[in-house]
């Protein structure tokens, strides 16, 4: 039996795609998208139905298998010029070292949030150094960081600007040699439809992803354990796939549940008495944070509420969201206690 390969509260990424089941049409429809257009937007209605996942570990492995694209990926975060400039200098200038390419992201991120610098001539660039190469996929994930992150309204809309003016350079009939995939939450497209150009473009821009029906789970609960080697008791898989329902947002307790269950294997075997042991879907997750958190003394249960505080950003009429925190918010003195909680799949 092979390692686990499901992915706890982790989004799949590329190296995952052998485990990737479920979103084989929805990859498709993908894939055809960003063939014949220069702007596709995954639009989801909540956190949690998988699309960075069918981003990055159903759509990019196929582009790469074509030969013929380049890929560059970021999250907008707080600064969202430095995150492009981080994002294209490796397919830009793939000989420069770590120093370097800092030093390089600061200058192209000033150049291209003040115009010096388009866009789609550092695409051109970058394709006119790699002769295989037709277009550049540039993939911005989470794109509603650009507003729950990026305190400065003026460079939001100076961004996104940036991005469909290299979009729709090419113009009608031409092949584009940019085209720009966002994944974002369908609560935020207010603060999208507020800038008319961007309005405009998402007109035929987007593609809804819904949450995975019951076949598609099936497929996402079986088909890696049996790459791996292994296979769940009769009636196992049937009981999981009534306690997930096909409520959005429910793949990561899934995904979690899953990963646990891999832990208490028997010689392969994904048994009805490990899945009760780590609490089904819906109590696994709690089970096991409360397990962690009961082990710490009271000023690291203390200090632990204070970091998973700074992982959300309180919604104003939305969700609350996630967000990253930097090791200065979370605090010097609680390093330590972050790495503890990652080495426990926590954050």
């Amino acid at each position: 039996v092979g390692p686990c390969p499901y992915r706890g509260l982790a989004a799949f990424r590329e190296k995952d795609a052998p485990f990737f089941f479920g979103r084989e049409t929805f990859t498709q429809r993908l894939a055809e998208a960003v063939q014949r257009q220069p702007l596709v937007a995954v639009i989801v209605g909540s956190s949690g139905c998988g699309k960075s996942s069918a981003v990055f570990a159903g759509l990019l492995p196929r582009l790469r298998d074509a030969g013929d694209w380049l890929i560059a990926d970021l999250r907008p975060g707080a600064g969202p010029f430095r995150a492009l400039a981080g994002a294209l200098l490796p397919v830009l200038s793939p000989e420069l070292d770590d120093i370097d390419r800092l030093l390089q992201a600061r200058k192209m991120a000033d150049a291209l949030s003040e115009g010096d610098l388009p866009l789609a001539d550092v695409v051109a660039r970058a394709l006119d150094k790699q002769p295989r190469a037709r277009r550049l996929l540039l993939v911005v994930d989470q794109f509603e960081e650009l507003y729950t992150l990026c305190p400065d309204p003026d460079m939001r809309r100076r961004l996104v600007d940036t991005l469909l003016q290299a979009a729709t350079s090419a113009g009608k009939g031409r092949v584009p040699r940019l085209v720009l995939l966002l994944t974002r939450r369908a609560e935020f497209m207010g603060q999208a439809l507020a800038h008319r150009p961007f309005a405009d473009v998402l007109q035929e821009a987007t593609v809804m992803l819904g949450p995975m029906n019951r076949d598609e789970l099936r497929a996402a609960i079986e088909e890696p354990a049996e790459v791996q080697g292994a296979a769940f008791e009769s009636g196992l898989v049937e009981r999981i796939l009534d306690d997930v329902g096909e409520e959005p947002g429910n793949l990561p307790l899934l995904e979690f549940a899953l990963t646990l269950l891999w832990e208490r294997h028997r010689h392969g075997w994904l048994t009805h008495d490990g899945y009760e042991a780590i609490g089904r879907v819906e109590g696994a997750l709690a089970r096991y944070a409360d397990q962690v958190y009961a082990r710490l003394d009271g000023a690291e249960q203390a200090s632990t509420r204070q970091i998973l505080v700074h992982l959300v950003h309180p919604g104003e009429g939305t969700e609350d969201t996630r967000r990253l925190a930097t090791r200065a918010e979370v605090g010097e003195e609680n390093w330590g206690l972050v790495q503890h909680l990652a080495d426990r799949r926590l954050v």
